[in-house]
């Protein structure tokens, strides 16, 4: 089970977070729910970033940080953890998936003739994703047979 959390933005400025090396901005106000792990990262970073912004960087990214009040004092306005919010993993993967832009199609690809290793009088060996076709073994299930 995987809990959601929701990340809130209380400043009166955008808020500029990064998770795997890509930028997401919070509008002034902005309310998200998400994975817990992610409200957390969040929430923390823009707790330090109040808290530089008040001079108090010593209270910053503490090891401990419920032994830290400032820190917490902050941090529990930006993150906010309902303890009966579980969901399965899965849902938290389809939500995630679901928020989104559509994907672009995935077109087949076409097997071109494998070079030669230089080294060897061997072909390079090409992998090829595998073909889709328990979806349309699937799709024939649900259809009924006839």
């Amino acid at each position: 089970m995987s809990r959601t959390a929701m990340f809130f933005n209380f400043t009166k400025k955008p808020f500029t977070g990064y998770w795997n090396g890509k930028p997401k901005t919070f509008n002034p106000g902005e309310k998200k729910f998400m994975p817990e792990y992610l409200a957390r990262h969040f929430a923390k970073h823009l707790t330090n970033q109040v808290l530089i912004d008040a001079g108090k960087e010593t209270s910053t990214s503490p090891k401990f940080p419920e032994q830290v009040p400032e820190f917490m004092e902050v941090f529990n306005k930006a993150f906010t953890c309902d303890e009966e919010d579980e969901k399965p993993a899965i849902d938290v993967e389809i939500d995630m998936a679901n928020s989104k832009e559509p994907a672009k199609p995935v077109t087949a690809q076409k097997a071109v003739a494998a070079p030669k290793n230089r080294n060897s009088n061997k072909a390079l060996q090409i992998v090829l994703p595998p073909a889709d076709d328990e979806d349309e073994d699937e799709a024939k299930n649900f259809a009924g047979k006839k």
